[in-house]
């Protein structure tokens, strides 16, 4: 999630306190019990959307029915899948009239898929995240207080791009330059790592990955970590080997969006579980996987808090590998459990003096009239910049997003930048598109 934190948009003490205690229950609970609950949200929410979001009150008039024509799960599917597209050209038509009363703030997706979308989550959603990310980090020992490191990229941006690192006392965190992650940097990287001696490590998986492997090229063998906190991307059997042998420690992954519709959370005991308590998660036409051993289904999520905006049936446009039969996690939580993540996996940007940039699809939430953008290396000196241009896209926006694209990568990266039809987007074999495509390949 692409948040540049504010403190006083999660400052709910009690609202947090008891959400926590509830969290902290509901994954003991026997399944039903935990269906129950899940679908008690699930009924808040659509009762809201009917009453209240424009465009839901529409599709329920079009499709002739009320709330109390869905009050489980399977009853969803009466509803079609909502999908990015239909958010961004519906607009003000998916937040609710009375969204004022929860308190919203908004925000921008981190644009993964090359189009950033604005949302607007309510004080519940925060509440929620902020106890969802408290509860997950605790499965490793985390408690409030304790010191912790995170590789940010939109952190910096707006600050000091040229810094390693920040600690920030207010949250007790270390803030680390993912765009400074290299071998040239690497000793700065743990000097700050050793002045502040933060428990834990989050980031994006590619970038912690780096990390390690830059730790190990220096010889650097004195830094570790209780846990390591993976999320953003598909963390890889290689990423979570180099991360385990340099850190010391497990990784814990992590997989979500900031729609908040679908949370899934790794225990220490190595268990995907779905956070049911968080969001609903569907499994859109399930095939079996290559191995026969599960299925795989695109990942549908549906909001369980956020009344200011509720996204329904929202197609999260990555695949998820389960089992056909309910598996028990040792850990002993009853949350769902899924076998393997697949996602959307990004290349890396590999600059001139050596950096390698994980986390270019932060950029199109900078720069307004951007409908897509697609970032191509071809050499480890030319970076192609192909844009879909909006209505109020102009030449003083691409000025702005060329400045930042060189931000990222460094005054000796020839940047072009390129305006394309929605036709002229890359796509790979398998029909997917990815926001960034490098030619220029990192050494292992």
């Amino acid at each position: 999630m692409a948040i540049d934190f504010r403190i006083r948009n999660f400052f709910y003490p009690v609202g947090i306190y008891r959400l926590n205690r509830t969290l902290e229950k509901t994954q003991w609970l026997p399944r039903d019990e935990l269906l129950a609950y899940q679908e008690r949200r699930l009924t808040a929410i659509l009762d809201q959307a009917y009453n209240h979001v424009p465009y839901y009150r529409r599709l329920f008039k079009t499709l002739g029915l009320t709330p109390a024509d869905i009050r489980c799960v399977d009853d969803l599917k009466k509803l079609p899948l909502l999908s990015k597209d239909i958010v961004c050209k519906g607009g003000t038509d998916f937040i609710a009239d009375n969204a004022k009363r929860y308190d919203p703030v908004t925000y921008s997706t981190s644009g993964t898929s090359g189009v950033p979308m604005r949302i607007q989550l309510d004080k519940g959603a925060r509440i929620l995240e902020f106890v969802y990310y408290w509860r997950h980090w605790g499965w490793a020992g985390y408690r409030l207080g304790d010191r912790f490191a995170e590789l940010r990229t939109y952190f910096f941006l707006g600050r000091n791009s040229d810094a390693v690192s920040l600690w920030q006392p207010h949250l007790r965190g270390l803030m680390l330059n993912s765009n400074q992650v290299s071998f040239s940097r690497a000793k700065k990287m743990a000097e700050a790592i050793r002045r502040y001696r933060p428990k834990f490590l989050k980031g994006m998986a590619a970038t912690l990955y780096f990390l390690a492997l830059s730790f190990k090229q220096a010889g650097i063998t004195d830094i570790s970590f209780r846990a390591v906190f993976s999320t953003g991307e598909v963390l890889t059997p290689q990423y979570r080997a180099m991360m385990e042998q340099v850190f010391g420690c497990p990784v814990m992954d992590s997989y979500g969006h900031m729609e908040g519709a679908v949370a899934i959370s790794q225990c220490m005991e190595g268990g995907y579980h779905i956070n049911s308590d968080y969001g609903l998660l569907e499994f859109e036409n399930p095939q079996p996987s290559e191995d026969g051993t599960a299925m795989v289904g695109r990942a549908v999520g549906t909001s369980l808090y956020n009344f200011a905006m509720p996204f329904i049936r929202y197609d999260m446009g990555d695949d998820i590998e389960f089992f056909p039969e309910t598996e028990i996690c040792p850990c002993g939580r009853t949350l769902p459990l899924v076998k393997v993540i697949h996602g959307r996996r990004d290349d890396i940007i590999i600059t001139p003096d050596g950096r390698l940039v994980t986390n270019m699809f932060v950029l199109p939430e900078l720069v307004e009239g951007i409908r897509f953008a697609q970032f191509i290396q071809e050499s480890s000196t030319v970076l192609n910049v192909n844009v879909v241009p909006g209505e109020t896209w102009t030449e003083g926006e691409s000025e702005k997003l060329s400045c930042y694209v060189k931000k990222l990568t460094g005054k000796e990266m020839n940047v072009r930048m390129h305006q394309i039809t929605q036709n002229d987007i890359i796509t790979d074999a398998s029909g997917k598109t990815r926001t960034v495509i490098s030619y220029v390949k990192p050494r292992d």
